[in-house]
């Protein structure tokens, strides 16, 4: 998401840039277009938001706005309506389109502004306003609105055919047309973040050598990232909609390559990835996260590079008590490799969820699966004895438990001066462990040794599910966390209209990651609750 961030703010500064000189026709299809699928279905978005709220009354209240603007009379309340940005060169185009089968009251209504308006010829009409001349162009059943009035000289696609994928879909969308760049646009965006990176990655006064050699990697990653869509990519899209039967609202981003590219293949391959945690896969907790991912190129290269950032780090600080850092079989290199095998393996596997009942105390476990070369068990236990006295660790106690065989370490890190957590019912302990090429690992008090065995259980069974099909999923159950953060509180302001509105459930936060045809989409998705919460908050804002 962040590379797909950085490349949208490159794409809108390009849109941003003047050349009046240049020569180059004004591109066909828009390279923007951002649509509302209708002024009914916004409406509808209101409706449901306070109707989730046990307010379904206030939704007159938009009704009394708009008698204030003439009920937006003359503007067809059922189609699509929205902006289309095109480049011509590198100059930017706006061209605006609103649903109308009578522009004389279309006119009328935009005149309870401080603007004048006056028919100019066939279809055509001048908006003048205080700061500047809006142009109007009357084709089929849409008024194109803009500021230059040639703009509206070329051919404008149809708005209903032209917007049909993103409005069947959502009820405010915005597309990205990669495919519509010319090379010449594409090679400049990626020159112009090109340049901001390498002068980004530059070593900072007084910054440690491993931080700034993890921040080159990651940059680097992120700048091939956005040299692979501007290249390979087709669209991006994000969309937003709110379905009044489900009750639920979504966020969604998808990001489709070109057929038969390098970049679809990889998307494609994100459809086998199959989870070594798949029985422990389980949304009803606090918090449940997941990821089956196949890494792509730069983000193999990145990976392999922070870990030998890391290895010459702790080696580096370990040498002047440590003769014996150069050896192949020291436990940081061992790790390291084991690490280093995963990044070239390419697929990363791992579970965290937060466990326990209602109120608590709750443990946070999860494992990675690594690529085990047959040390990693040994190697661990050499190293944790290696942080005995250390600053910040007041005690490491190796083979604390076992399970099936498997030793169970534990590090108690130094406490908070009451030596109390009540996320976690007490000090907080780190457990970790090995077991068949999986590091487990549990933070929590003294229930987290067996929630981590009943984890390493359910692993181990015969598999309830064929792998995972959501390559990467995080669920966030609010109403639980608010309990923590605050016990038994009826407070009024903003924690209270949190508390009732997910106090009965339908309160989860939901973020997955999915493939699609030559493309990967991810959703996050509110349910029913956030809807009530948005509701109270904005009856509150009403009736003040």
């Amino acid at each position: 998401m962040r590379t797909v961030s950085r490349l949208i703010v490159t794409l809108t500064f390009l849109a941003s840039l003047a050349n009046a000189g240049s020569a180059q026709a004004q591109q066909k299809a828009p390279l923007i277009t951002v649509t509302a699928s209708s002024f009914e279905r916004l409406m509808g978005q209101a409706v449901t938001t306070f109707e989730a709220a046990g307010r379904p009354e206030l939704a007159e209240t938009i009704g009394t706005g708009l008698a204030r603007v003439n009920d937006l009379k003359g503007m067809t309340r059922t189609q699509p309506m929205g902006v289309m940005v095109y480049l011509n060169g590198l100059s930017p185009t706006t061209v605006a389109f609103v649903p109308t089968k009578n522009i004389d009251d279309l006119l009328k209504t935009v005149e309870l502004a401080p603007v004048s308006t006056k028919k100019t010829g066939e279809n055509q009409y001048e908006i003048a306003g205080p700061n500047r001349t809006l142009y109007v162009k009357l084709r089929e059943n849409y008024a194109y609105v803009a500021t230059d009035s040639a703009s509206l000289d070329t051919e404008l696609p149809d708005p209903v055919q032209s917007t049909r994928k993103l409005t069947a879909a959502y009820d405010v969308a915005a597309s990205i047309n990669l495919r519509g760049l010319d090379p010449a646009t594409r090679q400049l965006a990626f020159n112009i973040l090109k340049a901001q990176a390498e002068n980004g990655l530059q070593r900072r006064d007084n910054e440690p050598e491993i931080a700034w050699e993890m921040r080159q990697a990651d940059g680097e990653r992120t700048l091939a990232a956005i040299e692979i869509l501007l290249n390979q990519g087709e669209e991006i899209l994000l969309g937003w909609t709110v379905s009044p039967t489900e009750r639920v609202a979504a966020l969604e981003a998808v990001v489709t390559a070109t057929p038969g590219t390098e970049y679809a293949a990889y998307f494609g391959e994100l459809k086998g990835m199959n989870s070594r945690f798949s029985n422990l896969l389980n949304t009803q907790n606090p918090m449940a996260m997941s990821m089956s991912w196949k890494l792509d190129k730069p983000s193999r290269k990145s990976m392999r590079r922070t870990l030998a950032a890391v290895q010459k780090e702790l080696l580096g600080q370990l040498a002047k008590e440590d003769s014996n850092t150069d050896a192949e079989d020291h436990p940081i290199r061992q790790l390291i490799q084991v690490l280093d095998s995963t990044a070239v393996d390419g697929h990363l596997d791992m579970v965290a969820q937060m466990v326990g009942q209602p109120k608590g105390p709750f443990s946070i476990v999860g494992g990675v699966k690594l690529e085990d070369t047959g040390v990693m068990a040994d190697a661990m236990e050499d190293l944790l004895g290696r942080l005995k006295g250390r600053p910040r660790i007041d005690n490491v106690r190796l083979n604390y438990s076992t399970h099936n065989g498997v030793n169970i370490h534990r590090i108690d890190p130094q406490q908070p001066p009451s030596g109390e957590n009540r996320l976690f019912g007490g000090p907080v302990a780190i457990f970790l462990a090995v077991d068949r090429s999986v590091l487990w690992f549990a933070v929590g008090s003294d229930e987290a040794p067996s929630e981590l065995k009943r984890a390493m259980d359910k692993v181990a069974a015969p598999a309830e599910q064929k792998g995972t099909t959501v390559p990467m999923q995080m669920v966030l159950n609010v109403s639980q966390f608010l309990e923590l953060i605050d016990p038994g509180s009826n407070g009024g302001g903003i924690r209270g209209l949190a508390r009732s509105a997910f106090k009965d459930g339908g309160d989860a936060l939901r973020i997955e990651v999915l493939p699609v045809t030559d493309g990967i989409r991810t959703r996050i998705q509110f349910d029913e609750a956030f809807l009530k919460f948005a509701g109270s908050a904005m009856a509150r804002q009403i009736e003040r």
